[in-house]
């Protein structure tokens, strides 16, 4: 299991479009993600409805952990995407 902060710097946010492809990501990889607010809220990245409920916008930090065979991988992929979408 890995864990680390994230910071999204999307302009629109953690928005329906970036939530597939996190969502792809961690499918393809085979790994668990969940991702929890300094509230406490948390969201599984199976789940559109829990990471939608997060209204993560731009500059929202999320500590995200991922559980699998590809962790450090599915990280560095989810990473990408808080950072420029993953060209979305």
């Amino acid at each position: 299991m890995v864990n680390k902060h994230l910071t999204i710097q999307i302009p629109e946010g953690l928005h329906f479009r970036a939530l597939a492809k996190i969502f792809k990501i961690s499918r393809e990889q085979q790994c668990s993600v969940v991702f929890q607010k300094e509230s406490g809220e948390t969201a599984r990245s199976d789940s559109f409805l829990e990471m939608l409920a997060l209204c993560a916008i731009m500059g929202t930090t999320l500590q995200v952990t991922v559980e699998g065979n590809n962790e450090n991988k599915t990280l560095t992929m989810i990473e990408e995407v808080f950072e420029n979408g993953a060209g979305i």
